[in-house]
């Protein structure tokens, strides 16, 4: 019986990992949706940065871990990592919809907002940028000057 695998691949190797589990005749999905970030055009990219999911039998463990190209196949206290049909057709339609009705992103450069958390809670500040999915550098009124400093979304309210 198959199962999809949760495995990582190494970085910038994603052609060379496609093509080797083609050759090896192992069905896989790389999952990728369609956002808008800036008011820009519609760019696709990866649902889950560094993941693959691979279809093949358990028995099929050792040859897809040493695939060139996987970095690591997801397993906990000695089970492997594995998703059934119905959750890779639930992924397969929200790939879908994000084609229709690209995701747009929600904080941009430039946007103004407040702290409502932390040391400088009640403070205006201004996203300066967005160097990770959750975190943001922002510009923060101190002292009479603007000092630029990493903090949560969490704590921002836009």
């Amino acid at each position: 019986m198959k199962v999809w695998m949760v495995a990582t691949y190494k970085k910038n190797e994603l052609k060379r990992l496609q093509n080797n589990l083609q050759n090896q005749n192992f069905k896989f999905y790389y999952p990728k949706i369609k956002t808008i970030k800036n008011n820009l055009s519609i760019v696709e990219e990866p649902l889950f940065h560094g993941y693959i999911f691979i279809s093949a039998r358990i028995e099929d463990y050792q040859k897809i871990k040493y695939t060139k190209g996987i970095s690591n196949v997801i397993s906990f206290n000695n089970n492997i990592a594995t998703l059934a049909n119905d959750e890779i057709t639930e992924l397969k339609r929200i790939e879908e919809t994000s084609s229709l009705e690209p995701i747009v992103q929600k904080v941009f450069v430039g946007q103004e907002g407040a702290m409502i958390d932390g040391p400088f809670k009640g403070s205006l500040i201004k996203i300066a940028s967005l160097p990770k999915k959750d975190r943001v550098n922002i510009f923060v009124h101190i002292l009479g000057t603007n000092r630029r400093i990493t903090t949560s979304l969490s704590k921002i309210q836009l």
